[in-house]
């Protein structure tokens, strides 16, 4: 059991902190929720099916929670002091992915919620189901957040020719 939720920690944890960021969470907060869940995915190991889909689960609803609280971030919490983190990715991934955030965080919380998990490879019934929606709505949120980031992208094309 140790080395199969060992190698999965290896492989899931950056993919899992990655994933809350989509959802709007702060560097630290994502890889501070992302450890919880993680210590309680070791705690359940033999019991979780899907282990991917139960951590997405978890830490989606524990980020739900946290913002529901609005506790303000100690400035002495330096984002860059995330052991959790230590990936190293390529400068133009990087700002791709701070252009993607830029636009996703102006999106309403579900639509961001529903496209981190599309963002991450899900389909809409899988969506669906681990978020206790119909695969309407799912389908209805992705729909709306891709109108609003083309609303978006056209806006700042028109705003960089002005």
């Amino acid at each position: 059991m140790d080395a199969a939720f060992s190698s999965y920690y290896r492989s899931f944890a950056p993919t899992l902190v990655a994933f809350l960021i989509w959802q709007g969470a702060r560097l630290h907060d994502a890889a501070e929720l992302a450890q919880e869940t993680m210590i309680e995915a070791y705690r359940s190991w033999e019991s979780i099916e899907h282990p991917r889909s139960w951590a997405r689960r978890v830490a989606s609803r524990k980020y739900g929670r946290m913002i529901a609280r609005v506790e303000a971030l100690p400035a002495e919490l330096a984002e860059d002091q995330v052991p959790l983190l230590s990936v190293r990715c390529d400068v133009a991934e990087w700002e791709q992915r701070q252009d993607v955030l830029r636009r996703l965080a102006r999106l309403p919380a579900r639509q961001r919620q529903v496209m981190a998990w599309r963002l991450d490879g899900y389909e809409p019934a899988e969506i669906a189901d681990e978020l206790s929606m119909t695969p309407e709505a799912v389908r209805s949120s992705l729909l709306k957040a891709r109108r609003a980031i083309q609303a978006l992208l056209s806006g700042e094309e028109e705003a960089n020719y002005a």
